[in-house]
């Protein structure tokens, strides 16, 4: 038996594609930024010891400054990819959101008599061909 997961109560209304895509942007956002703060903290510290063998003149080896600004590039990376992952995922849901309103709302408007575009209520000329909606004026 295969029994869905949970839906999220942010996810409530949205089509199914939207949930799907909104976990993935969840589950990549919450990868990166898992690997984001273990090279973070690993940088910064082989930074700091690089940092504090310089300031002492003692004899270190090139490739410990190399590899802690390897490991904060790459902490940097998967930082603005994760958040950006995460502003995706509240983007789409947002999409989402704005695309069912849009379809329940489309029902209700008022159709142009002239040329069937729909129009907003407080619209005086339709948006598509440029007559007046209501001729009392």
């Amino acid at each position: 038996m295969n029994i869905p997961p949970p839906i999220n109560p942010e996810d409530e209304g949205l089509s199914e594609a939207a949930i799907r895509t909104r976990r993935q942007s969840r589950r990549l956002a919450r990868l990166m930024l898992a690997i984001t703060f273990p090279t973070a903290a690993a940088g910064w510290a082989l930074y700091y010891i690089s940092l504090s063998s310089a300031t002492r003149i003692k004899e270190q080896s090139p490739y410990l400054a190399i590899i802690a600004y390897a490991l904060l590039i790459v902490s940097s990376a998967t930082l603005v990819l994760g958040l950006w992952y995460l502003l995706l995922a509240q983007v789409q849901r947002i999409a989402g959101i704005v695309e069912s309103e849009d379809s329940l709302h489309a029902s209700e408007r008022p159709l142009c008599p002239n040329c069937g575009w729909p129009c907003d209520p407080p619209d005086r000329f339709c948006r598509h061909c440029g007559k007046a909606l209501n001729a009392s004026y």
